[in-house]
């Protein structure tokens, strides 16, 4: 794991990986032909090639056509050949743990980097003592530049190619069918997670040369189709969900987060160095629910005082405006703003000031966990005012001319300016104006529904402001200057600010927003647009040598591309771009900016939960205020149903749904909650009486294809059961997820399975999302349904699943049910998922909501 990139100043060790093969026995050295001997201080000897160990040329075998010679055709049948199997379909593990993580290294680590280089490796390139002179570990910094020299030699072979057309294509099937192996490498591991050490660690390494290896044939030999894409994403392992929470990480995220990185990423962010939130305290008491830290409890919850504040002097008091104030500005439908002045004591004090146009000022971002909030008046702490202003003078010095240097100038300014330059007078420094919510916000029963009309202002408090500045309590221990721009974007998105929903409302709809740290403020734009420059320039270079890239992945890219993604998905709301700068889209579809929300808010969480729904009306412009006004139970749906387009991976979702008035679950979600939802993922229109999933004009070259199979079968349908696939010479796995069978008794019942992806013979199909529906009728080209419940589909149990010794728990669970029927594709059809009025809310819904 030493190729991959590790933060810098953390006090957090990296993990360690033992060599596990036997470095003295020939039988058990990695690849045959190598000698090589151990020194008494534990040292590997150089050890010595022959010629013929080596391919002459030092290339990947070749073709008759000069590609690449497909090496994955045998590689299963390596534990055959090593005596630990009768057969390649059989287990390659045994009972003893510690054996089974040495033939897993032995296997899948050196064997499988052998094969991919296309030459023997000496094995002492890849280890290290481990200073002790006790142990021999693992160091793959050697990979970069033997990929390097992988990149070179497939770059000379292409240039040699008679024809390079037929060789590029030729290639990019070859690497298809390694990708294929790497993600069933992948699969292999889990059996290693399971384990105690060292299988833990030693899974955590195959894992990341299987990510290393995965990228550089995306990269290098330009593969379109990333289909494995979605399964190297980091899923089990223990020893690092383990590694996240002793490095302080909070278990609410932790559960966000799991299953969205791949191995290098979420190794990158297990290893980040944390600070303790604010006023010290931790996440001891916080689970995978909710973070107790952030949700603040009203009843208890009081302003923190700066922590460069003296409160011993007794100079620190409350200082706030009037609540009347602004709540009568907002009545007039004006945004309150504050202004401050300096007092005779000394002290800052906020006065309000209503926004006119051409007037600018600055947005607030922060979480009330950070002591800035006050849920009692419109007041704050001395100490918090002045540094506040503090900041946004030293913010008013970091603009640039892009973004007007000065916060409360105009370049439209710009004659003006010069008339006064020219008569030698003096410029005034243009106020400096805030909004913050804890001052702007009426507090106090009697402006309840000012609040409320308050709360429906904040996108265009937010639009309309001249840039947001993002204030969180453990970015601002932290220097930024030094840090690679990768770890920025990684400090930022482990924050407590970038957990909670208001805030990515609030970050959704700035022009730009500068992040505070210790030592200054950070524009996230610039780097992140620094990024995909350097990004799309390596793209071009690659198409210019027709799809060889002239270097290897860097590891370090693909961990900022991961870590910001967070910023690259976020949907730019403000209404002054024209597109989308961040994804270089001119709009998104609708259900595409729906998932874009929905993901961002999948994660985080809201003390109020009144507040979510009027944050996702906001972001799929919706009004607030009519979608609060409706009855708790029916927010949800109104909000589904108001889209015309949503994407069809909701209807995977197991979570919890909407019901209609007999109790009966609908397909639609009653929360956010379930899994990340799919940018590929297809979609499905809305209508009064149900969805509509046309597989006909199913856009393939822009998303994965969804697939639909029918099958009849007589009586219960079982929660778990088997089917053959009709053209597959394999069966799959269905799980339902639901407790009880479905169907009537002694009755002959059709059925419609809709899934995320095309099924293929295995070990391709693992753990594909579908659903469940019971066939109504069929309208010409048509099948009308009724919706049942979400699924899981795979083609067998993988060995990985089937691991562990004969009296395993997971042996003795009862197979699923094997029924004798084949399911047949439904490829020219529309499947319609009938709803009913049950799908409608209330009789004013469609008047009520634009």
């Amino acid at each position: 794991m030493d190729h991959i990139p590790y933060p810098v100043s953390t006090s957090v060790p990296p993990v360690k990986t033992l060599f596990l093969l036997d470095t003295v026995r020939g039988s058990d050295v990695p690849f045959t032909g190598l000698e090589k001997t151990e020194e008494p201080d534990g040292t590997l000897t150089e050890a010595k090639c022959t010629q013929d160990q080596h391919h002459t040329a030092g290339l990947l075998p070749e073709a008759d056509d000069g590609s690449i010679k497909d090496w994955t055709l045998d590689y299963w049948k390596y534990p055959q050949e090593q005596g630990w199997t009768v057969a390649d379909a059989l287990p390659w593990w045994t009972s003893d743990g510690e054996e089974t993580a040495r033939r897993a290294q032995k296997f899948m680590y050196f064997e499988l980097l052998q094969r991919f280089l296309g030459h023997r490796i000496d094995p002492r390139e890849l280890v290290r003592n481990d200073g002790h002179g006790e142990k021999i570990l693992l160091d793959s910094s050697v990979i970069p530049q033997l990929l390097t020299q992988w990149t070179a030699r497939q770059h000379a072979s292409q240039q040699e190619a008679q024809d390079c057309i037929v060789t590029s294509s030729a290639n990019s099937r070859k690497g298809s069918n390694i990708l294929s192996l790497l993600a069933r490498v992948v699969l292999e591991c889990n059996i290693l997670d399971d384990l105690a050490e060292p299988s833990q660690s030693t899974s955590l390494a195959i894992r990341m040369l299987v990510e290393t290896l995965t990228n550089a044939i995306y990269n290098i030999l330009c593969v379109k189709e990333r289909e494995t894409q979605d399964i190297q994403k980091m899923e089990n392992n223990p020893l690092l969900k383990e590694r996240f929470l002793t490095n302080g990480w909070c278990p609410f995220q932790v559960a966000r987060l799991w299953g969205l990185y791949s191995p290098s990423t979420a190794y990158y962010l297990s290893s980040l160095p944390r600070e303790p939130t604010f006023g010290g305290v931790k996440h001891d008491d916080c689970d995978e629910i909710r973070c107790k830290t952030t949700t603040i409890d009203p009843s208890t919850y009081k302003p923190q005082h700066a922590e460069s504040c003296s409160t011993d002097n007794g100079m620190c008091s409350m200082v706030g405006v009037s609540s009347s104030k602004v709540a009568d500005c907002i009545k007039r439908g004006r945004i309150p703003l504050v202004r401050f002045e300096e007092s005779v004591d000394g002290i800052l004090r906020p006065e309000i000031v209503e926004s006119r146009r051409g007037l600018r000022y600055v947005a607030l971002s922060h979480v009330w966990s950070g002591g800035l909030g006050n849920v009692n008046m419109n007041s704050m702490l001395s100490c918090q005012v002045r540094k506040l202003f503090d900041l946004l003078l030293e913010l008013r010095k970091t603009g640039d001319d892009e973004h007007d240097r000065n916060l409360g100038t105009r370049k439209s300014n710009d004659l003006y300016r010069e008339i006064r330059k020219t008569f030698r007078m003096p410029l005034p420094e243009p106020p400096i104006l805030l909004w913050i919510d804890t001052l702007c916000v009426p507090v106090g029963q009697e402006h309840r529904e000012t609040r409320q009309s308050a709360l429906a202002q904040m996108a265009q408090i937010y639009v309309e402001a001249q840039c947001v500045l993002v204030v969180d309590p453990e970015l601002q221990k932290m220097n930024h200057t030094d840090l690679p721009d990768e770890q920025i974007f990684a400090s930022i998105l482990c924050s407590s600010w970038n957990s909670r929903s208001w805030t990515f409302q609030e970050a959704c709809m700035a022009r730009v927003f500068y992040v505070r740290f210790l030592d200054g403020h950070c524009v996230i734009d610039e780097k992140w647009h620094k990024f995909m420059k350097r990004i799309e320039e390596t793209a071009v270079s690659n198409i210019a040598n027709l799809g060889i890239g002239e270097q290897p992945i860097n590891m370090r890219d693909v961990v900022m591309a991961e870590v910001s993604d967070w910023f690259r998905t976020m949907p730019v709301m403000t209404k002054t771009r024209g597109y989308d700068t961040r994804t270089l889209m001119s709009r998104s579809e609708d259900w595409q900016n729906f998932v874009r929300v929905w993901n961002g808010l999948r994660r985080r969480s809201t003390t109020k939960t009144d507040d979510l729904y009027g944050i996702i009306a906001i972001m799929v412009d919706l009004s607030a205020d009519e979608i609060l006004k409706l009855d708790p139970k029916e927010r949800m749906k109104a909000i589904l149903r108001s889209q015309s387009t949503l994407p069809l991976a909701l209807l995977y979702q197991n979570c919890a749904k909407l019901c209609d008035l007999k109790g009966k679950p609908l397909w639609a979600p009653s929360e956010i909650a379930g899994d990340h939802l799919k940018m590929e993922s297809e979609y499905m229109s809305v209508s009064d009486d149900g969805l509509l999933i046309d597989l006909r004009n199913s856009d393939t070259a822009r998303h994965s294809r969804p697939s639909a199979y029918m099958f009849s079968t007589k009586g219960l349908l079982p929660t778990s059961f088997t089917l053959r696939v009709t053209g597959l010479d394999s069966t799959v796995e269905v799980k339902l997820h639901q407790t009880t069978p479905v169907g009537i008794s002694e009755k002959l019942s059709s059925w419609v399975i809709l899934c995320e992806d095309e099924l293929r013979a295995a070990p391709t199909v693992h753990n594909v999302p579908g659903v469940l529906m019971s066939l109504r009728a069929l309208d010409g080209s048509r099948f009308d349904t009724d919706y049942i419940c979400p699924l899981i589909l795979r083609s067998e149990r993988t060995t990985a699943e089937n691991a562990g010794s004969e009296d395993s728990t997971e042996n003795t669970k009862a197979p699923p049910q094997a029924l004798d029927v084949e399911i047949v594709s439904l490829k020219h059809y529309a499947i319609k998922i009938v709803t009913g009025k049950s799908w409608l809310t209330s009789e004013s819904f469609l008047s009520e909501v634009p």
